[in-house]
């Protein structure tokens, strides 16, 4: 094995983006590498992390959480993943909004009342039958029956 260059990048291809600011992700993303090869590579060199961009300020999550807006629209939002909004969201001590139901329970009562099923009430209101099969029991309705041709 002698003479095999067996990194795929060299140190120069690493140190002129780290010297722009970019940090180990965004580096690995652009020479085609694992993460875990440009850390190595990094600290070898005696080169710092450089801390990753923040995609959005904390102020822009409080202003849209103040305003209602639960962990997966304010991701929507900031064009970023839910999961990222999430972990701030904890960080800024800031609770979770619940997740919005797209109907309220006197719709879904006002149906059932018209003798419609599960699976018709869920056509009508655009969700899946198991999530009206979930609210209904918790209302305590019974269950109706499918009509029969």
């Amino acid at each position: 094995m002698v003479g095999r260059n067996r990194s795929p990048f060299t140190d120069q291809q690493l140190i002129e983006p780290h010297e722009k600011g970019f940090n180990d992700r965004e580096i690995a993303g652009e020479l085609g590498v694992k993460d875990s090869a440009i850390f190595s590579r990094r600290r070898k060199l005696g080169l710092k992390a450089q801390r990753p961009r923040r995609l959005f300020t904390d102020q822009q999550l409080i202003e849209l959480h103040e305003q209602g807006l639960n962990d997966r629209e304010i991701g929507e939002k900031l064009g970023v993943d839910r999961s990222v909004v999430s972990r701030r969201r904890s960080r800024l001590g800031l609770e979770a909004q619940g997740h919005k139901r797209p109907f309220t329970d006197r719709q879904l009562i006002a149906l059932h009342k018209k003798g419609m099923n599960d699976v018709e009430i869920a056509g009508e209101l655009g969700v899946l039958d198991s999530m009206v099969f979930y609210h209904r029991k918790r209302l305590g309705l019974k269950r109706a029956t499918r009509k029969r041709l």
